[in-house]
């Protein structure tokens, strides 16, 4: 015995199928499995640990290696990782690369223009892909993509970065570590530097690394 279902009935089911599964990925969160609960506002505090940006340039003729300081804030939510959105800076002033008048060449106009760009900026806008690496003893460890707008150089565009946070629920005064790694290509952000630099004693690509510790209502 054959059962014939019509075409306006199979288009029900395709629908309702695609609107289950629209809404499990929408309303998919991700937590640390802590007793921390509801959005927390957190405050990058060089008290917590040293916020520190490291950059890397390894050219051909020439290798350097720089840091700079951190700040920022963002809100993150212990039971739903993916809503986490907040604003991390880096002050272009604050970068040092072990001699002074490289220093001052890498404000001037031919580089990253500190006089204009008084910042370097990633505005998270959400997190991705955010797998739970570990929760046990109040403390847990999540990785992700975290997505939003990069701006250097006067230019803004959208970027990814993969990212570790680390959750430590100390019953309200909570602390939050985030740490990433991820590349940047000069050319992306209008940086050409002096005529025949970029290439041979600056990388075309640079490495960035970011360490950021922040304390729940600092």
């Amino acid at each position: 015995m054959k059962t014939f279902v019509s075409r306006k009935a199979l288009a029900g089911i395709a629908l309702a199928l695609f609107v289950g599964i629209s809404t499990t990925e929408t309303h998919a969160a991700t937590g640390f499995n802590l007793n921390a609960k509801g959005a927390k506002s957190v405050k990058l505090d060089n008290k917590i640990g040293n916020n520190q940006a490291q950059f890397n340039s390894k050219a051909p003729l020439e290798e350097i290696n720089g840091t700079a300081s951190v700040n920022g804030a963002f809100t993150i939510d212990p039971a739903n990782i993916e809503a986490t959105t907040g604003k991390i800076a880096v002050p272009v002033n604050s970068m040092q690369t072990g001699i002074e008048l490289r220093n001052k060449h890498l404000l001037g106009k031919d580089w990253l223009d500190e006089e204009s760009n008084k910042d370097v900026a990633f505005d998270i806008k959400k997190i991705s892909g955010v797998q739970l690496v570990s929760s046990a003893g109040g403390k847990g460890i999540a990785k992700g993509t975290a997505e939003g707008t990069f701006s250097l150089h006067g230019v803004t565009k959208p970027m990814s970065f993969p990212i570790e946070i680390t959750y430590i629920d100390k019953g309200g005064a909570d602390l939050v570590m985030v740490k990433t790694e991820f590349t940047i290509a000069l050319k992306d952000f209008n940086i050409a530097g002096k005529k025949g630099i970029v290439g041979s004693k600056v990388a075309e690509t640079i490495v960035v690394k970011v360490s950021a510790f922040g304390a729940v209502g600092s």
